[in-house]
């Protein structure tokens, strides 16, 4: 039994790990995933790392192809404009309850989140027209508790899943050194509506916000075709 949760421990890890270089962009889209070189990087068996990559491609964010192995899932317009309709329905739903149930902690919660996104630096002083990873962890703690007080467990994963996808774009696509203006604004004035209670009001800026968000990085998208390209633009 022991061996048993050792094992499940470990897959576990290596699961959240490759995970997370995918999702901070560490792995870029298109990366071609052999099970080997991450078996030895992370000094586990081929079924541990396999497992994992099944896993995520169970979440899409891993393709698998007959005769060609894994790879990073890669940038797509046409998904990246189901992600954008998808976020605006799930969160639309999820905003709105969370507002009819606000209180006073969560409240605290959501001030203190956009305190802390409005005082990080959109992007980095040796690369302004790059987003600021500290930026982009912010915004995603501040949009999570603005849905996680929406009272259901399956509603908040969706939410999740469907912005940490969304945010694999953003990191590699979205040029903010003229945007971060407009980008306060819109947080700014998100947050006055949800404190207000005015969740038709709150959810018009949010799928606007994403809107906007989606058209930018369409037009960014057109000019890359290649895990090259992409690389480039990453670094």
């Amino acid at each position: 039994m022991k061996a048993v949760k050792e094992g499940r421990s470990l897959n576990e890890t290596i699961y959240s790990r490759v995970r997370g270089l995918i999702l901070t962009g560490q792995l870029i889209p298109g990366h071609k995933l052999k099970i080997s070189e991450l078996a030895q990087r992370f000094g586990v068996s081929l079924n541990v790392v396999r497992e994992a990559l099944s896993r995520l491609a169970g979440e899409l964010l891993v393709d698998v192809a007959p005769q060609q192995g894994f790879s990073v899932r890669s940038l797509n317009p046409e998904e990246l404009i189901d992600l954008t309709e998808q976020r605006i329905t799930f969160e639309s739903i999820a905003v709105r309850k969370s507002i009819e149930t606000r209180d006073v902690e969560w409240q605290a919660r959501l001030l203190a989140a956009h305190h802390r996104l409005v005082h990080t630096p959109q992007t980095l002083p040796e690369s302004p027209d790059r987003l600021n990873p500290e930026w982009h962890s912010r915004h995603e703690d501040f949009n999570f508790i603005m849905m996680e007080n929406c009272g259901s467990n399956w509603l908040y994963l969706m939410v999740k899943q469907l912005a940490e996808a969304f945010s694999i774009y953003q990191r590699v696509l979205l040029p903010v050194a003229a945007e971060q203006g407009e980008h306060n604004n819109d947080h700014n004035e998100l947050l006055q509506a949800i404190l207000d209670g005015h969740a038709d009001v709150a959810i018009v800026i949010l799928s606007e916000h994403l809107i906007h968000t989606r058209d930018v990085m369409l037009k960014a998208l057109n000019n890359v075709s290649t895990p090259h390209q992409v690389s480039y633009l990453v670094n």
